[in-house]
């Protein structure tokens, strides 16, 4: 401590002094004075009171809240309640999950009711070993008040360790705790006891605590919450939705409508508007550092040293919540980088990593989109050069053939909901030459991939359009192909309304920039053939239709998909002209030929088979009275708009055919209702429900089904109906018209008087 050696002591320089035993001042001269300092005095650890021999007392606790308003959590409050200790360790639970998903609310609640049978209870703010430090010292001062004048902070958090490794039925919960290292040496040193902790760092527990993950509230606890501080209010779910039910976002988008007044509908409003101002906006009563956007900031500037970390955040804002293709990210780094950084986000509970795909939280993407000049990780250059990025993936992510090539539909599937919410959260003006092609192609999908997702090709191919338009010129090869594809969307919706002209004027312009033989100019022409079909003039369909297949010949060759689909269509168009027997034929060949070269399960094969199966059956009936199909475009618009007008319509049509001399047929065989359900359940495995095949598909088995005469089908019949009711969506056009077609034919067969059947016909050949 200090130098009691008798021996000579030495000045070391100019004015120094040198000196031995008792000196109490010293002057060296120029106003300077020497201070010597006998004897000291410190008190050891060892003499205050032993930690092991004093009690706790009876209510000792520590807690920053009592977490009043508190929802759900049953599962995660489960697991801790029956939890058993292991003997000589200290049972340990760490809550981990996105900033502001409720960990310290739910650490609160459950300390709160532990605190009614133990103690002592201490709270303390974990964010780095001082913090820890701190805390262990003020619960030595609670236990022992008077080791506050007599140890350091040191000693004093000394002293609690000591207190805890001696002592039993007490809990320590440690908040917002920054890496597992911080308090692996406080853990080891407690043989019993409870420790809580809360963190974001969801990885590197093994081995020192029980990992106990939160979620989002579901909807109905988040309308709960939101409700118990708000009020009633009808908009409540959607908001809910809109904050990805982030149990911290509700509660403060609540209070924050409850002080202002504000309605959900509002709010929302606001937030589409105003989203920095609505991000950052809170109540009085709040702490500034406690909104979504300050938590998050926070989590960043830990993560900021590497900034392909945040840039990958960034990117990840524009895609869906869930299902992203770590793929996406491969183009922004090494692969081993890209690992690291996916890592960190889900180490900090950012994302979450599952095999090959990654989930953000909507509200952290939608926080992350948005531009915000007081937030170095979100200012203007970053955001556009984010969202530039995931542009460009998803166009490298591309299948080449979306619509021939059905081995690449799983890939398209997978991108879809990205492309379509990069679409939501982008702005038509500002989109690339990237962009806009991208909405083409996935377009071009949609239509070919299942009905329902035909009105939201319906969108991309509109905006796809104007953005050609924009970018290349109303002549482009570009903006020809997007227009073509937009006219074969608006048909499939029944968006007749000048369609015609439009689907006329498309093919010339076509033929006039493109030729004749071009991929583009086919799928126009084919366009028109469907017009004239649905307009009543089969013989020109069937001319049109007849050109697409010799240029589709000329273009890709005798075997190819669209070569396949074309004749498909000239069965159909040959059919309409009256010639049965040769449509039959026609469509046999086809089958024959799309399984030779395609296999039995290609969608082209599908549609071939369904189409021979309703074919053959509609041959031996006796044909349409004439200029029926003529109507049929008249049908389709009066079951939109004209409930009246398609009723006398249908009536006209009956009252021709029940003119017609009755025709005895050979009902469908058990081997042809086998066959028909065979055919649909291939192309439910193969297809999807809404796709257009296997809606024809279902159509054919129910015609055998009806064709049958068997009233064990009755209810098979109707059920294979409400199936193709569910799977297009009551929102689609073709369901509107289907019922009011059905509707309108039931209408007209109740007029009809009844007729006898023979009970037991001779079957007569067909």
């Amino acid at each position: 401590m200090f130098d009691r050696d008798p021996a000579a002591v030495n000045a070391s320089g100019d004015q120094a002094i040198a000196a031995r035993g008792n000196i109490g001042q010293a002057f060296t001269g120029a106003g300077s004075v020497g201070l010597h300092i006998d004897n000291v005095g410190l008190l050891a650890l060892e003499a205050c009171p032993p930690a092991e021999s004093v009690d706790c007392p009876p209510v000792l606790t520590r807690l920053p809240y009592r977490a009043g308003l508190f929802v759900g959590r049953g599962d995660e409050l489960s697991v801790l309640d029956e939890a058993v200790p292991v003997p000589g360790q200290a049972l340990a639970h760490v809550l981990h999950g996105l900033g502001g998903i409720g960990k310290s609310t739910l650490a609160a609640r459950w300390a709160a009711g532990y605190s009614t049978t133990h103690a002592p209870v201490w709270w303390i703010t974990a964010e780095s070993r001082a913090a820890i430090d701190a805390g262990l010292a003020g619960l030595a001062t609670a236990l022992q008040p008077s080791l506050a004048t007599l140890l350091p902070q040191e000693q004093l958090a000394e002293w609690a360790l000591r207190w805890l490794a001696s002592h039993t039925g007490w809990l320590l919960v440690l908040d917002n705790v920054t890496t597992p290292a911080d308090v692996t040496p406080l853990l080891s040193r407690a043989p019993s006891g409870r420790f809580l902790m809360t963190s974001r760092q969801a990885t590197g527990w093994q081995g020192i605590a029980e990992t106990v993950p939160l979620d989002v509230l579901s909807d109905t606890e988040a309308v709960g919450l939101f409700t118990r501080i708000r009020g009633e209010d009808p908009d409540t779910a959607e908001l809910c939705a809109e904050l990805g039910c982030l149990p911290l976002a509700v509660a403060q988008v609540a209070a924050y409508c409850q002080q202002t007044d504000c309605s959900a509908r509002e709010y929302l409003d606001d937030l589409a508007a105003y989203p920095v101002e609505m991000y950052a906006a809170k109540d009085e009563s709040r702490d500034h550092e406690r909104t979504v956007a300050r938590v998050w900031h926070i989590t960043l500037d830990r993560l900021a040293e590497d900034p392909l970390t945040v840039r990958i955040l960034l990117t990840l804002a524009w895609y869906a919540p869930e299902g992203i293709p770590r793929s996406l990210l491969a183009d922004l780094g090494s692969r081993p980088a890209v690992r690291g950084a996916l890592g960190r986000l889900a180490a900090h509970s950012m994302i979450t990593l599952s095999g090959d795909t990654v989930s953000v939280h909507r509200l952290v993407q939608a926080v992350s989109r948005t531009e915000d000049a007081a937030d170095r990780h979100r200012n203007k250059e970053a955001i556009e050069q984010a969202c530039a990025a995931a542009t460009e993936a998803l166009a490298r992510a591309m299948p080449r053939d979306v619509e021939d090539d059905p081995s690449a539909w799983p890939v398209m599937r997978t991108l879809l909901p990205h492309v379509e919410k990069l679409a939501e959260h982008t702005s038509p003006d500002a989109d690339t030459e990237a962009m806009a092609g991208l909405l083409t192609r996935t377009g071009n999908f949609m239509l070919s991939a299942g009905t329902r997702l035909a009105p939201g090709a319906l969108g991309l191919l509109r905006r796809a359009e104007a953005s050609c338009v924009r970018l290349h010129g109303p002549d482009s090869v570009e903006t020809l192909d997007a227009r073509t594809r937009l006219v074969q969307a608006r048909r499939m919706l029944l968006d007749t309304e000048q369609l015609p002209a439009v689907a006329e004027q498309t093919l010339a312009d076509c033929e006039r920039v493109l030729g004749t033989e071009h991929g583009t100019t086919l799928a126009a022409r084919m366009n028109v053939y469907y017009m004239a079909s649905l307009e009543g003039d089969p013989e020109r369909a069937l001319r049109l239709v007849e050109d697409v297949v010799a240029g589709c010949v000329r273009v890709f060759g005798e075997d190819h998909p669209r070569t396949f689909s074309a004749r498909h269509n000239v069965a159909v168009a040959v059919s309409e002209v009256g010639e049965s027997a040769r449509a039959v034929d026609l469509a046999e060949a086809l089958l024959a030929d799309c399984v030779r070269v395609l296999g039995e399960e290609h969608p082209e094969t599908l549609a071939a088979k369904s189409l021979a199966a309703m074919l053959t059956r509609q041959a031996v009936l006796p044909p349409l009275p004439a200029g029926t199909s003529s109507v049929f475009g008249r049908l389709l618009v009066a079951a939109q708009n004209d409930e009246e007008a398609l009723v006398g319509m249908m009536r006209g049509i009956a009252e021709e055919i029940a003119t017609l001399e009755p025709r005895q047929l050979t009902p469908a065989t058990e081997e042809d209702v086998r066959a028909a359900e065979r055919d649909l359940e291939t192309c439910l495995r193969v297809l999807t429900d809404d796709h257009a095949e296997t809606m024809v598909a279902r159509l054919a088995l129910i015609q055998t089904y009806m064709a049958t005469r068997d009233e064990r089908y009755a209810e098979p019949t109707v059920r294979v109906f409400v199936e193709m009711f569910s799977a297009l969506g009551e929102e689609h056009p073709m369901a509107t018209v289907m019922f009011g077609m059905f509707k309108a034919m039931f209408t007209v067969v109740k007029e009809f008087p009844e007729t006898t059947a023979d009970p037991d016909p001779d079957p007569a050949p067909e």
